[in-house]
This record gives C-alpha cells, structure tokens and sequence, in this order.
C-alpha cells in the first residue's frame, strides 16, 4: 500500500543518512591521521630514509646503552637535540630529568612524562641556557643558520628542525632535522641527535 511504501522510503532514507554521517567522520578521522604522517614532517626531509641520511652519525663515539650514559659521554661543547615521540619509560623518563641539567636545561622542571617535548642545547652549558618547548599537542622549535641557541652563547651551525608528538594525540612523533638531513630514529621515547660545530651528526638513539 502507498502508507507502507512511503514509511520504508522514510526509514531507508534514514538509514543512508546515518550510514552517510559514519563515512564522514571516518573519512575525516582517517584524513586527520594522514596530516600528521606526512605534514608534520619538515618539508624538505619528507622521504628521507633516517638510517641513509644520516651522514657520519655514531661514526667517532660507540653506541650508548642508556641515555645517561649518552649525556654523560659526550664531548664539551656538542649540540644536543632531544625529542619526545609518545609516552617514555618510567626508567628513561628518570635518566632525562638527571641529565637535563648537562645541556643547559633549567634545574627543576616540571617535567610530564607522555608531553610533546623538545630540548635543544650545549653540553656543559650555563644551567637555565637552552631551548625548551613542552606542550600537551605538538611541540615545534626552529632555529635559523647562525642563531644562537637560547642563551649558550653557541650559535645554529646548519638550520635546525625539531617537533615532538607525545602521546595525547594517539601518534607519537619525533623529528629532528639539521640543514635538512633527517637524523631523528623516531622510535618510542627519548630521541637524541649530537651534531657538533659544524652541524656534522656526530651521535644518535633512541630510548624507550
């Protein structure tokens, strides 16, 4: 009958209105993801291979088995790049804020473990001296060619990209990028690049 004819078009159309509401929010959800694997990276090192681009890196100094022992183990006057990708252990979370003060960062921050991050500064350089950034979204600090880094007194040798994802938006992220050469492993945790003064990649890790 033409009641019940009308009353199934009804419903149908309902139902692919809804069905329509879901594919939208899926498409833009999907499309959010998509922005932040490809657009939160650094223009010109999207599509770089981290291990092939990362000239001379870990060439002069042997791996470091711990982040402490990284810190500790590098040369006066080296600059450090740190960023956060996700939620640190507990353990690496400790041995950052011990070793914080080595490259400049001010004593006593109210560090969050699972923040975005970034850390840019001088190994052995006056406490309270470097760059810090923390963030519940993404973080980002740029240094142009010849800039001094905070108040070390060093300057930029090569322009310096670092961004940080913790893990409040679900993808983590941890780019590093010096004239353009990714150096970052991007892995889980606390990310670390050495570059000493002419921007040459001296040491890297990762530690979860």
């Amino acid at each position: 009958s033409r009641p019940c004819l009308e009353a199934w078009r009804m419903n149908a159309s309902k139902r692919i209105a809804g069905t329509a509401a879901w594919v939208i929010l899926a498409l833009i959800v999907l499309l959010i993801g998509v922005v932040q694997l490809t657009d939160f990276l650094p223009g010109a090192c999207r599509g770089l291979d981290a291990s092939a681009k990362a000239h001379g890196a870990d060439a002069k100094l042997p791996s470091a088995s711990s982040l402490t022992e990284l810190i500790n183990s590098t040369p006066h006057g080296s600059i450090v790049i740190i960023c956060v990708n996700g939620r640190p252990s507990v353990q690496t979370w400790r041995a950052l804020r011990r070793g914080m003060s080595r490259i400049g960062a001010r004593r006593g921050l109210g560090l969050i473990r699972g923040a975005s991050m970034v850390v840019i500064g001088v190994v052995d350089a006056r406490p309270g001296s470097a760059v810090f950034k923390m963030g519940v979204q993404e973080v980002e600090v740029r240094l142009r060619r010849g800039q001094e880094i905070g108040e070390t007194g060093v300057v930029a040798p090569r322009e310096i990209v670092a961004k940080s994802i913790g893990d409040s938006e679900g993808i983590g992220r941890a780019v590093i990028s010096v004239g353009g050469t990714w150096l970052s492993p991007n892995k889980v945790g606390v990310n670390v690049a050495v570059i000493d003064g002419t921007g040459r990649c001296i040491r890297r890790g990762s530690f979860g």
